[in-house]
């Protein structure tokens, strides 16, 4: 049998198989990212959080009763993105996913976790002026060749049947290559992202923009992202992630 015989069979074949699960090697559920297994580690956001980087706002004690339903983080460092949101609470099976895809390189995973958030992507995006780029958070070219893909540029790919193609835009850029976020505390991480980004040479800043990357902990790196953008005149900038770490360690 020729090889182009079998990939002629290979669609039919997949229609009797659940797609993957992103947490395990199991089956997922029609149009989910997780097995039933899995989904019951799957946590959403709820309120009461942070109105700009939704945090839970019992992070913070007595905090969540200031007028602007802030965090005393973002209260004390203002920073320059209007507004996160997010789909899941980073850990249990998603913090699993992503750290198969990120460290383990499995893009299968990825894909699944976009099927079971593209309902929420999509009418995340029906809240936010249609007519704002969405920016994938860049990593540096010696990040891309040591592992090889970008998630958030992939995720966006993903998404992006239902995008307009030409909304998706890479005016960003990073300009050095910077530790692993995910070993250092706080005040390491935004030293760390220190201006670390730019806008491109032909870029034209005005108007609103939308960040998007897989995780948000501390809010380091999409705060020095957002300030690079606001620097070079756009605002005001939204985030968007898959996943915020309830407890990020401040």
């Amino acid at each position: 049998m020729k090889i182009s015989d079998l990939v002629s069979l290979r669609r039919p074949v997949l229609r009797f198989f659940p797609p993957a699960c992103a947490g395990c090697d199991g089956f997922a559920a029609s149009q989910g990212a997780f097995c039933s297994v899995c989904q019951m580690a799957a946590m959403p956001i709820y309120p009461p959080y942070c109105e700009r980087c939704r945090v839970p706002m019992e992070q913070f004690g007595d905090s969540r009763t200031n007028s602007a339903s802030l965090c005393s983080r973002c209260h004390q460092l203002e920073p320059c993105y209007e507004r996160v949101w997010a789909h899941w609470e980073y850990g249990g099976a998603v913090a699993d996913a992503i750290r198969r895809i990120k460290y383990g390189g499995d893009l299968p995973a990825l894909r699944a976790l976009c099927r079971g958030a593209r309902e929420w992507f999509c009418t995340t995006l029906e809240e936010l002026p249609r007519d704002a780029p969405l920016i994938p958070v860049p990593a540096h070219r010696s990040e891309l060749r040591r592992r090889g893909f970008h998630v958030p540029s992939l995720a966006l790919r993903l998404f992006g049947k239902r995008l307009e193609s030409s909304r998706v835009d890479r005016v960003l850029r990073k300009k050095r290559p910077t530790s692993r976020q995910a070993s250092l505390p706080f005040a390491a991480r935004r030293k760390n992202v220190e201006s670390a980004f730019a806008t491109t040479p032909s870029s034209q800043g005005g108007g609103p923009a939308i960040l998007f990357d897989d995780v948000l902990t501390t809010g380091a790196t999409v705060d020095a992202a957002s300030r690079a953008l606001c620097e070079a005149g756009f605002g005001p900038v939204y985030v968007l992630v898959l996943a915020r770490a309830p407890r990020p360690n401040f």
